[in-house]
């Protein structure tokens, strides 16, 4: 048996970065960038008005007011080259619109009194040259890098692709990710359940937090406990990059997920973590196959993805920062002391201005599900832990998706 770290090391060393591929803006949410993402000319392109108003020259008004000449006009999307500001003359300007050449300045409209028969405008308040413009590459260079490497493409990022013209960013590929049940006890949520069986809650948890990485995972139905069966469905996700299986993974009689993957060629890392809950959780690789078993208690399957997984898959999607986020949290009630095994709590997580606080959540062990939805997140205890009392700070882990609420 290993502690977690030296687990989590081992899985994520054999979690390679996967090749990058090209895909359209439109598909680019949420995947990693493969390479850096320079700008192709500056941003703004030119000095741009950053208000409404009237673009001046400030020596014009070095008293503080005075009486310009209105020349023309430029609105967004137009090109101000025709037009030059001369001494004592003015250009009425849009916001975002270029600024006329001889203009260093633009005086707001609401500070200024346009007499559109006269064709002239009165300025009253004191000029500053530069105000209310955006300088020519004052956001960013010419081949600048605006993007690095290890970045995931979210909303901000998508804007600044499509503002540099880069159509088709190279990202990393994402994983293909099987998800196979195992057990005797085990039936579909939509099929009768006798008293003696359970309704396959896991699959579709583990389906469903692939999602909130971003992946679409194949699901592979039930094993029952039958070796050849078992070595059927094996086959099958033994061609995606990651397979992983519930249930089977412990020392049981008809436990047979550990020798059928050996028979399979797989290569183990590691069977036995010293966490709680998960203690019996497997990771091995098969050829380019990253394999995970995970106990079959739902709340023991939660939490091995979540604390092994999901970092794993974030290193396979390429991401720079793919640990799990610990911040500091304060609890409001105790915390008995631990097992010798590193200890991850369901908490309800919220914030104050004093913080993160963590509340735990009741739970009867591994088996309560329901457990799960009242919690958002984890407190993590190490090794021997004596017990937390209300008011001491341990690290926590949000989980991805939820709020703090």
């Amino acid at each position: 048996m290993i502690e977690a770290r030296e687990a989590l090391r081992r899985l994520c060393d054999e979690a390679r970065p996967l090749e990058p591929m090209e895909v359209g803006l439109a598909e680019a949410y949420g995947r990693v960038l493969a390479q850096s993402v320079v700008a192709d000319r500056d941003f703004p392109p030119t000095d741009r008005s950053a208000m409404d108003g009237f673009a001046v020259r400030a020596a014009d008004l070095s008293q503080g007011r005075g009486v310009l000449a209105v020349v023309g006009e430029v609105r967004a999307g137009k090109s101000a080259r025709a037009l030059r500001v001369e001494p004592g003359q003015a250009v009425r300007v849009m916001t975002g619109s270029e600024l006329p050449a001889g203009a260093d300045s633009v005086v707001m409209v609401e500070r200024a009194h346009e007499d559109p028969g006269e064709r002239t405008v009165s300025i009253h308040d004191p000029v500053v040259a530069g105000q209310h413009v955006r300088r020519r590459g004052e956001d960013v260079r010419q081949g600048e890098v605006v993007l690095e490497p290890g970045r995931a493409l979210n909303a901000p990022e998508i804007g600044v692709l499509s503002s540099v013209g880069c159509t088709r960013p190279r990202v990393h590929r994402l994983p293909t990710v099987a998800v196979l049940s195992t057990g005797d006890e085990i039936v579909e949520p939509d099929q009768l359940v006798l008293d003696h069986q359970l309704r396959n809650s896991n699959a579709y948890t583990l389906l469903a937090q692939l999602r909130e990485q971003g992946i679409e995972g194949r699901y592979l139905g039930i094993a029952v406990d039958d070796r050849e069966e078992l070595q059927q469905h094996l086959r099958k996700g033994l061609r995606c990059d990651l397979l992983l299986i519930t249930g089977g993974v412990s020392a049981g009689a008809y436990d047979f997920v550990a020798e059928s993957l050996a028979a399979a060629g797989m290569e183990v890392l590691f069977h036995q973590v010293a966490v709680k809950p998960g203690k019996p959780i497997l990771a091995g690789r098969r050829d380019s196959c990253l394999v995970v078993g995970l106990p079959g208690n739902p709340v023991s399957t939660f939490t091995g993805f979540a604390v092994f997984v999901a970092p794993a898959l974030r290193r396979m999607m390429g991401h720079a920062e793919w640990r799990n986020l610990e911040l500091p949290a304060t609890l409001d009630r105790p915390l008995p002391a631990g097992p010798k095994r590193q200890t991850y709590h369901l908490v309800r997580l919220s914030a104050s201005r004093d913080g993160l606080k963590a509340r735990p959540v009741r739970s009867t062990g591994s088996g309560d599900v329901v457990s799960l939805a009242r919690a958002n997140g984890f407190v993590v205890t190490s090794v021997g832990c004596s017990g937390v009392e209300p008011g001491q700070t341990v690290p926590a882990i949000l989980w991805r998706d939820f709020h703090l609420r």
